[in-house]
């Protein structure tokens, strides 16, 4: 029993430093700031953290629409993307005069609209049992936050 435990510590070592050393090596190439070429978009501080709190939210529904889509929960599926990801999940900034939307460029707010349609999509094809139908709409949805962030920092 000590030996395998001993194995197992000795591995969880050996892993845990390779991966600081990698994540070393990734902070000496990492570009600074001039470097990055995706548009800054310039918004006051408090858009600035709405925007990272519905961005943190999203990964976070993301996560747990896969899940559900993994559990064949279409349902609850439906009922996360449109809550929070979905055209019902808008506008919900916009009573304190800060929501991001309106600091945005047309063409990242166009892209962030493509995202809340196609949640919305997606928990349209969820509620109707389109398994395939829903893969094609995650897509859609996955693929707008990857064309927004790799055109648009606000840092």
């Amino acid at each position: 029993m000590y030996k395998i435990v001993s194995l197992f510590f000795g591995t969880t070592l050996i892993l845990l430093n390779s991966a600081q050393s990698i994540a070393a090596d990734t902070a000496k190439v990492e570009p600074s700031a001039s470097d990055d070429k995706r548009q800054l978009v310039s918004m006051p501080e408090q858009a600035q953290q709405f925007l990272r709190t519905d961005m943190l939210d999203h990964m976070s529904a993301l996560n747990e629409i896969i899940g559900y889509l993994a559990e064949n929960k279409l349902d609850d599926l439906a009922k996360v993307a449109e809550s929070r990801m979905g055209r019902s999940s808008m506008g919900k900034h916009r009573g304190t005069g800060m929501g991001p939307g309106r600091f945005m460029p047309d063409a990242m707010r166009q892209i962030g609209w493509g995202m809340h349609d196609a949640a919305t999509e997606l928990s349209e094809k969820a509620t109707k049992g389109d398994v395939k139908g829903v893969y094609t709409a995650l897509q859609k949805v996955t693929g707008s936050c990857v064309a927004c962030h790799y055109s648009y920092r606000i840092k």
